[in-house]
This record gives C-alpha cells, sequence and structure tokens, in this order.
C-alpha cells in the first residue's frame, strides 16, 4: 500500500511541475516589456483643451494639457498652457507587465483635468491632477501605485 501512496505522490507532483508548449512553467507569466521606446510619437498621446474667457473677450486663452510619448517607456512628459502661462512635467507610470496607456480626461470643475493611466483590467488609474485655483495653475499628484 506505501508504494501505491509514494507513487501517486511522485506522478502529482510531475503533473504540477509540467512545462506547457512555450517551454514555461504553468501559471502567470508577465510579458517583459521594454524600458526603452523604439518609436516615439511627436504628436500628443492624449489631451483636453477648454477655451478660458476673459473679462474683455479680445484674447484667445484656453487651458490645455498634452501627454507626450519620451524614448523611455514608462516616462510622459505633460504640457500644460493656461492663457500666456506654459509649463511642463513629468509623468512615470508603474510597469505593470503591459504596454502604459495613459489619458487625460476633464476633472469634475471648470480649469481641472485629471491624469492617469488605465491598469491591466482597462480601469482608470487617478495619478495627477491639474487646475486653476483662482489664477494660479496647480499640478499635484493626487494619488501614488507601487508592485508587490
Amino acid at each position: 500500500m506505501k508504494k501505491y501512496y509514494y507513487l501517486f505522490s511522485l506522478l502529482a507532483l510531475l503533473a504540477c511541475n509540467k512545462k506547457n508548449g512555450s517551454g514555461e512553467s504553468g501559471g502567470d507569466s508577465a510579458v517583459e516589456i521594454s524600458e526603452v521606446r523604439k518609436v516615439v510619437k511627436p504628436e500628443a498621446v492624449s489631451s483636453y483643451s477648454e477655451p478660458v474667457k476673459d473679462k474683455d473677450g479680445l484674447n484667445d486663452w484656453k487651458f490645455a494639457v498634452s501627454l507626450f510619448e519620451t524614448d523611455q517607456t514608462f516616462k510622459y512628459k505633460i504640457k500644460v498652457k493656461y492663457k500666456e502661462l506654459e509649463a511642463e512635467d513629468d509623468l512615470i507610470v508603474p510597469n505593470l507587465g503591459i504596454q502604459p496607456k495613459v489619458e487625460v480626461q476633464k476633472g469634475k470643475e471648470p480649469l481641472t483635468c485629471v491624469i492617469g493611466f488605465m491598469d491591466k483590467e482597462n480601469v482608470f488609474k487617478e495619478f495627477k491632477r491639474v487646475e486653476v485655483i483662482g489664477d494660479e495653475l496647480k499640478i499635484r499628484q493626487t494619488r501614488s501605485y507601487s508592485l508587490r
């Protein structure tokens, strides 16, 4: 009886450690994403814009936020324009094992937008907020993410 038990245990152990057709062990296999982007798109990956009214109606001002790729896969350049003020910031998204997809979405208040990324389940994750408070432009990191 003992030898059947050992034989069964050995077969069960071998079956659990079986390799699939691609030579990898069964289970989750993360795809390796390159840290360096081969082709950098010159146009904005995502952007948001809305007009800014002035009291005289003489100016054609706008509040605009655009995201641009850099040569690093998980780093993007944020370019902001408010009236005649231009500002830049960096956005570094976490490596989730998928190609990063970043977005700029309209905020709840006027002259506000939210910058974030899509996770593996295609759910938007807020990362930074760009807003005008009073007459001042603010870029704030609202959340932080870590991988375990």
